[in-house]
C-alpha cells in the first residue's frame, strides 16, 4: 500500500516488473498511464539508468511507476540510489585504470618526438645544412721581420709594411674560387691585423685592441697578416685556423679557405 515502508527483494527493477506482470499489464499500457516511451519503461525494469540523461530522471520515473504500482517508492529509490552510486564508482575506477595505461604510450611518444627535435635542431646548428669543408692554410712570404714586443710600438707592423718590405706574390685573381667566409678574430693582446678578401681587397688593417673580438662576412680565400699571432685566434667559416706548426715567427702572412 502507498506510504506504507516495505522492503522488497531484488532491484527496483525486478520489484516493478513483477509488479506490472502481477497486474497483468503491458509494457505499452505502462507507459501510457505513465506518459513514458516504451524503451523507458523497459529500461526502469533492466535497471539500465544509462538512457536517462541523469539518474534524476530515472528516481521521478521510479517514483511514478511504484505508485502506479501500489508500491511504496521509498525502499525502491534508495536501491534506485546506491545502484546509481555504484555505476558511478565503476566508471571512475575505469577511467582511472585506463589513463594509466595510456599513460606512457604518450609519454614515450611525446619523449621520442622531443628527442628527435632536439637531434635535428643540434644537426642544423652544426653543420648548417652544409658539409664541413677541410681548410687549406698556406703560410705566404712574411711582410715584414719579427716583432720583439708589440704593445711598446703598436703601429710598427703599419710602418714596415708601408716601408716596402711587403712582398706581394702575384697571384692570378681570376684563377680563384671563390667562397663565402666568415672569419672571427679573437685578440689576448693587442695585435697588428690586416685581412684581405678574395678580390685582394683590404677590409681590414690596424692594430686591434686586446680583448676585442671581430666577425668579418667576406668572399674567400682570405689572405690575412698579423703580428704577435700567438695572442690571436681566428676562425675560418666556425673552424679554427692552426698556425702554431706553420709559423716560424711571431709574424705571420697566410692565405685561408676551403678545399
Amino acid at each position: 500500500m502507498p506510504g506504507t515502508k516495505q522492503l522488497y527483494p531484488g532491484p527496483p527493477g525486478s520489484v516493478l516488473h513483477d509488479a506490472r506482470v502481477s497486474a497483468g499489464k503491458t509494457v505499452l499500457e505502462t507507459a501510457e498511464a505513465l506518459n513514458l516511451l516504451n524503451s523507458y519503461v523497459e529500461a526502469l525494469e533492466e535497471n539500465d539508468y544509462s538512457r536517462f540523461n541523469s539518474p534524476l530522471f530515472a528516481r521521478g520515473y521510479i517514483k511514478s511507476y511504484a505508485r502506479y504500482m501500489g508500491l511504496d517508492e521509498v525502499p525502491l529509490l534508495n536501491d534506485c540510489d546506491r545502484i546509481c552510486k555504484r555505476e558511478e564508482q565503476t566508471s571512475q575506477r575505469r577511467s582511472h585504470v585506463q589513463g594509466k595505461v595510456q599513460a606512457p604510450g604518450h609519454a614515450g611518444f611525446i619523449l621520442a618526438l622531443f628527442a628527435a627535435l632536439v637531434v635535428w635542431s643540434l644537426s642544423c646548428w652544426v653543420f648548417d645544412g652544409r658539409e664541413p669543408k677541410e681548410l687549406s692554410v698556406l703560410v705566404l712570404d712574411e711582410p715584414f721581420p719579427e716583432l720583439a714586443a708589440l704593445k711598446k710600438a703598436p703601429s710598427l707592423g703599419e710602418s714596415l709594411l708601408s716601408g716596402g718590405l711587403v712582398k706581394v706574390q702575384s697571384d692570378d685573381l681570376s684563377e680563384r674560387v671563390l667562397e663565402s667566409a666568415e672569419l672571427e678574430f679573437k685578440l689576448s693582446e693587442d695585435v697588428w691585423l690586416e685581412v684581405r678578401d678574395g678580390h685582394d681587397n683590404v677590409v681590414l688593417s690596424g692594430v686591434q685592441s686586446k680583448g676585442k673580438a671581430l666577425r668579418l662576412s667576406v668572399d674567400g680565400p682570405v689572405t690575412v697578416s698579423a703580428s704577435y699571432w700567438p695572442m690571436l685566434a681566428m676562425y675560418y667559416n666556425g673552424q679554427l685556423v692552426e698556425m702554431k706548426e706553420l709559423a716560424s715567427s711571431n709574424v705571420v702572412r697566410v692565405q685561408v679557405g676551403g678545399l
